[in-house]
């Protein structure tokens, strides 16, 4: 009996765990593939049988604790070789960050201020529809759209966020690196909206997983020209505001459970400036502006995302395929 029992014990945690992994069909193994799960409001994106992105939606305001949960969109990320989600979710060490993520704290428009990081107030990000997911041999990408609203429900923003993941090979690593572009389009639909903030609470950032504050294990690289130091370069907004600014491209690098990720960061030149920079040891980083938007004139943003498993890249290594990216944009 007593036999049983541990087994049965086992057997339900096993399958609980289960139940919250991605899973694919068998058929569905070569290229890039999608499994949207709308009961779960999770999307998941496969490489060759193996998970590399996440996406997840729910919106769920029938308590306080749901409410925190779920008041934003983000996407996890995968490890190239782990295969382990090496992102943060919700909880752990500054709840609000998740994942790749994009948000200002310092949303004006009508008067009014609405805090679209922290989301508070009742202001959240919802997933509104799924405009189109597709895979094939060489990518993945998926469009959304999603609102970003007040307390009422009430849209202030509409967002639609485009993302296209390619496999790319990278000297440091045998297996496969992960490009991420990310393309980001605002739309007004309160008037002209101004975004303000801090460079710690605004902009398109990427936050590792909880793990990774717990041993505040997180360095960098940086371009030519800027400082060249592991450790995290922090400034302050109240005392330097127009400092590290403007660097084009960064890199951070960290470990978990003895496996090391890298992951660089790449923005299209053509954003509003000074665009600043921010890095924390516990694996939060990238970077903000001040803008103003309205109905006539959306705003546009794009970046890219590159995380690769190994040694992590040299500064020539990441400034070439910074300058690859930058050449993307003029086509």
């Amino acid at each position: 009996m007593k036999r049983f029992t541990i087994f049965s014990s086992v057997f339900c945690t096993l399958l609980t765990i289960s139940l919250f992994l991605p899973t694919v069909n068998a058929g569905q193994k070569s290229g890039f593939t999608w499994k949207d799960q709308p009961e779960k409001k999770v999307a998941d994106l496969y490489y060759n049988g193996n998970p590399v992105l996440q996406y997840v939606y729910p919106y769920d305001d029938k308590s306080a604790d749901s409410f925190h949960d779920t008041y934003k969109v983000f996407h996890h990320v995968y490890g190239p070789a782990s295969k382990a989600i090496i992102t943060k979710g919700p909880g752990g060490k500054y709840t609000h960050h998740r994942g790749l993520y994009v948000g200002w704290n310092k949303t004006k428009f009508e008067g009014k201020q609405l805090d679209f990081w922290h989301c508070k107030s009742g202001a959240h990000l919802r997933h509104a529809k799924m405009i189109e997911m597709k895979g094939d041999a060489d990518s993945g990408t998926m469009t959304s759209e999603i609102h970003w609203n007040d307390a009422k429900g009430k849209p202030v923003i509409q967002e639609t966020r485009k993302v296209t993941v390619r496999p790319i090979k990278v000297v440091t690593s045998k297996d496969p690196a992960w490009q991420i572009d990310w393309q980001t389009t605002l739309n007004s639909k309160r008037g002209e909206i101004k975004l303000d903030g801090d460079r710690q609470h605004a902009g398109f950032q990427y936050r590792a997983a909880q793990a990774v504050a717990e041993s505040n294990n997180a360095t960098y690289v940086r371009p030519e020209g800027f400082p060249q130091q592991p450790a995290p370069f922090q400034v302050s907004d109240k005392t330097d505001p127009n400092g590290h600014i403007n660097l084009g491209w960064f890199a951070m690098t960290y470990e978990i459970d003895g496996k090391r990720y890298n992951v660089e960061y790449f923005e299209d030149p053509a954003v509003p400036k000074p665009s600043r920079y921010s890095e924390r040891p516990y694996g939060r980083f990238g970077a903000f502006f001040d803008t103003k938007f309205d109905e006539s004139k959306p705003l546009k943003m794009k970046y890219r995302i590159i995380v690769s498993e190994g040694k992590t890249p040299t500064q020539k290594e990441v400034q070439k395929r910074y300058d690859q990216f930058v050449a993307s944009l003029k086509k």
